[in-house]
């Protein structure tokens, strides 16, 4: 048997379409994935901006903003991403 040189670059922690019973495709899954933790990553730093203005370090203040800033930015790029694919697969009548 040959030997591949191309690594497998599916996540072992990411489940394919067969093993979650869904038809979405891997790069959908992925934007979800993503949109999910920027959302996450920018809740968890609206809670670091309280802990820091509470200590009253400036500093880490403005660099929680900047992250959640960033987070949700990003947040907002996959939710666009992601509105723009599935209106394409419904408008090319792929099954869900």
């Amino acid at each position: 048997m040959p030997m591949t040189t191309e690594p497998d670059r599916r996540s072992p922690l990411r489940p394919t379409s067969s093993e979650t019973g869904t038809a979405e495709s891997d790069e959908n899954y992925d934007l979800v994935s993503v949109l999910y933790h920027s959302l996450k990553a920018a809740d968890a730093c609206t809670q670091y901006i309280a802990d820091a203005e509470d200590a009253g370090d400036d500093e880490l203040v403005d660099f929680f903003e900047g992250a959640r800033q960033q987070h949700n930015r990003l947040a907002a790029e996959a939710r666009k991403l992601l509105a723009q694919r599935l209106g394409e697969s419904a408008d090319t009548g792929e099954d869900e």
